[in-house]
């Protein structure tokens, strides 16, 4: 059995609270026995609690951002990676690492290039997402769908959970440093021509405080979207 490898990203800012229940999660032993090496990437950005010794202890790979934000944690990892696949999920543990295992097959098969698991066609948990987050992701996802109509039609364009093959990951110019990185990369992958395909996934509810804003990062996705349809 040939042996690839596999990057887990786990973008964190003061998650000791959730980091290492993430970490733990990670279904391991399952892509190990199909042939995968696990990198598990904890990228930090400044954290002032326990995040980092927590991910070190358990194993994790840390990388030390030097600007903020999560677009800047995300273009860290990607800048530092080397491997066949890479997953992204929030270390807050609101999303399932064990999906990873429904997502991988449609990039080992080459159905498409880059997957994007979906909360809003699949559960979300009593009070996971707030009424107002919830009516803002349906329409930038709509904004996305009419901006972008050569690509997927997706149903959750703000989801913190993806997949992408090594090709993406090298292909993608990225320059968002906060939670419009999302949107950037969705439109990036459309306009570069990669296939992007989705699996409904779980959302579970938050232990600690939300860092987003619903309107002020909002608009920052909003305008990441108008920006690079302008930018076609």
């Amino acid at each position: 059995m040939s042996i690839s490898n596999i990057s887990i990203l786990l973008p964190a800012l003061d998650e000791a609270e959730t980091i290492g229940r993430v970490i733990d999660k990670i279904p391991m032993k399952e892509l190990a026995s199909i042939g995968y090496n696990v990198d598990v990437v904890v990228v930090d950005g400044h954290s002032k609690d326990m995040t980092c010794e927590i991910a070190q202890s358990m194993g994790a790979r840390l990388l030390k951002q030097k600007g903020i934000g999560k677009g800047n944690a995300v273009q860290t990892a990607f800048d530092n990676f080397d491997g066949r696949f890479l997953f992204m999920l929030d270390a807050d543990d609101t999303y399932d690492p064990k999906e990873i295992l429904r997502m991988l097959p449609h990039l080992e098969n080459g159905d498409f290039d880059v997957m994007m698991g979906s909360r809003l066609r699949g559960s979300i948990s009593k009070g996971a997402m707030s009424r107002l987050n919830f009516i803002g992701n349906v329409a930038l996802t709509r904004t996305a769908n009419i901006l972008f109509p050569n690509g997927h039609q997706v149903s959750d364009l703000c989801t913190g959970m993806w997949g992408f093959t090594d090709e993406v990951i090298h292909a993608l110019d990225l320059e968002a440093n906060s939670f419009d990185i999302e949107a950037e990369m969705y439109a990036k992958c459309v306009k570069s021509g990669f296939n992007v395909g989705e699996v409904n996934i779980s959302y579970g509810k938050r232990t600690n405080s939300n860092k987003l804003s619903a309107l002020k990062d909002g608009a920052k996705i909003w305008f990441r979207l108008l920006k690079e349809y302008v930018n076609q």
